[in-house]
């Protein structure tokens, strides 16, 4: 079989790959920050420093510089933004060039406060090393405390652990808000002359407008092994807020591909550094969640790799569980890593077919490229299914019998983030709704950021009753009088059958029993 290679190439995967600048090391995560997300950003970033070797002081000022600056979009994440901008995406990126490490951190700010960020991070970048601690000092004994934090100490001490200038750039979102960039670097060990980047925060901005064009919400390049392979799984799960069902099919397939990657991509020289260099990042769609991957291969691979490909592409559902049954029963393989065992198993998961490009590199490598999607709603509506934690509710959403319930707690970090995918299965829902859909709410309690995602589901119920029957049924415990109020609250302000039902607790009829 001979080979033929794209003239131009105009894969993403790979113009990504190639873009990063001399870094040995990307990782960009672009969504919602809560405190499990960022725990996990830690430690993909903590393995991959142990991975690469780096002295315990570096890692300990980039340890301390990532927090800071994933507490401060923590912090200011879309607050108080109108619905155009409610939920936009954050944005944490960390990359390893022989000259050290680039932490950058992006968030909405009110247009209003730019002149103050300025001021701040202008002021100490004009300050040596003693200023800064003297500043320090000083700030923290008379500085003014808010909600939001210190007055700037964040940035001073970002500053101090790193070494080097503050930079930052603001992108204009509209007349109340804009995206405000804060790009640190840290020398990769004491003593280093630190040297400016000023073209490095504009790459940066650039690639995060592709990001957002894309819709990507996770992108990883660097030398892949099996603690990356966790630790991506743990982000992704905290990030994805789909169905049970979706998240069990990203999570098998990410798996299958991100596996692959570590055991069967062949390691190749990258910025002097040796590795199963590779890129693999998610983006979302309306209807689709793709998935890309790319690493280097031999290129007297290619022929019988490909034709594997083309092979698994054909076969039927049924062809392919045939095959792998008799795979998975062949202990004649050298190994038990079998990478045909692997695609088929991805190709069965995904049930769509695979994309897939070689992109020649030189005589010896080529640059691999697989992209497989899975829909979202593949059979029509599915259910909606998410468990009740600590601070967020059990919410059950079945279309084919009309049933919607929320159930307990909800104090998200973040409630826009968190009742987005609701709100977007309920305007989907909408166009094709049962001819009855029973609603229940039975709160232990909800906070006000909760109260505003309601009425906006409340409002698309409402919409549904015009054509459809629509009852809603909303629990309070007995003494619960703020939550007998909400329910009054909205049988008021939203045109839908609504009925009030009190909820006795059953140990006090019984002490009322032994009374009588």
């Amino acid at each position: 079989m001979k080979l033929s290679y794209p003239v131009k190439n105009d894969n993403l995967a790979f113009n990504l790959f190639e873009s990063i600048q001399g870094s040995t090391m990307e990782y960009t995560y672009r969504g919602s920050f809560t405190t499990k997300v960022t725990d996990t950003i830690l430690s993909l970033t903590e393995s991959n420093l142990q991975h690469d070797n780096v002295e315990k002081k570096i890692r300990k000022r980039v340890f301390f510089i990532i927090v800071e600056g994933l507490q401060n979009v923590t912090r200011h994440q879309s607050s108080g933004a109108s619905d155009e901008l409610a939920g936009y995406p954050g944005l944490f990126v960390v990359q390893y060039k022989p000259d050290g490490y680039y932490i950058t951190t992006g968030n909405l700010i009110r247009n209003s406060h730019q002149d103050t960020i300025k001021e701040q991070i202008d002021k100490i970048n004009n300050l040596d090393k003693e200023e800064l601690k003297k500043y320090s000092l000083k700030v923290l004994d008379e500085g003014e405390f808010s909600d939001k934090g210190g007055a700037g100490l964040g940035l001073i001490e970002i500053a101090r652990k790193s070494g080097c200038k503050l930079v930052y750039d603001f992108e204009k979102m509209n007349d109340e808000f804009s995206f405000f960039y804060l790009h640190t670097k840290i020398i990769d060990f004491v003593g280093k002359e630190a040297i400016e980047d000023a073209d490095s925060i504009k790459r940066i901005i650039k690639r995060h407008k592709i990001l957002e064009q894309e819709n990507i919400l996770l992108n990883f390049i660097g030398a892949f092994t099996q603690d990356t392979l966790v630790n991506l799984l743990s982000i992704t799960e905290n990030q994805l807020q789909g169905t049970v069902i979706l998240k069990m099919k990203v999570f098998n397939l990410m798996v299958e591909i991100l596996q692959n990657i570590v055991n069967h991509a062949d390691e190749f020289v990258f910025n002097n550094v040796k590795g199963k260099h590779a890129i693999f990042y998610i983006r979302e769609t309306d209807e689709k969640l793709v998935f890309t991957s790319g690493n280097y291969i031999l290129n007297h691979k290619i022929t019988d790799f490909k034709e594997k490909l083309e092979i698994v592409n054909s076969m039927t559902e049924d062809q392919l569980s045939d095959v792998y049954n008799e795979t998975l029963l062949n202990f004649d393989n050298e190994s038990d890593e079998n990478p045909g065992l692997g695609l088929l198993d991805i190709k069965l998961k995904s049930k769509t077919p695979f994309n897939f490009d070689f992109y020649k590199i030189d005589e010896k490598f080529s640059f691999f490229t697989l992209k497989i999607y899975i829909n979202k709603m593949k059979d029509g509506l599915e259910k909606y299914i998410i468990q009740e934690e600590d601070d967020t509710p059990e919410i059950f959403l079945d279309s084919k019998d009309g049933v919607i319930r929320f159930k307990g707690k909800s104090i998200p970090e973040n409630a826009v983030s968190f009742f987005k995918p609701i709100i977007d299965w309920l305007n989907i829902y909408k166009d094709e709704p049962a001819d009855k859909t029973k609603v229940s709410f039975e709160f232990d309690y909800y906070n006000t950021a909760t109260d505003r995602q309601l009425v906006k589901i409340l409002l698309i119920l409402e919409e549904i009753s015009k054509n459809n029957r629509v009852d809603v049924e909303w629990f309070y415990n007995t003494g619960d009088i703020s939550m007998l109020n909400d329910g009054k609250k909205f049988k008021e302000l939203i045109d839908i059958n609504v009925e009030i039902i009190e909820l006795v607790d059953e140990d006090e009829d019984d002490e009322d029993d032994d009374l009588i």
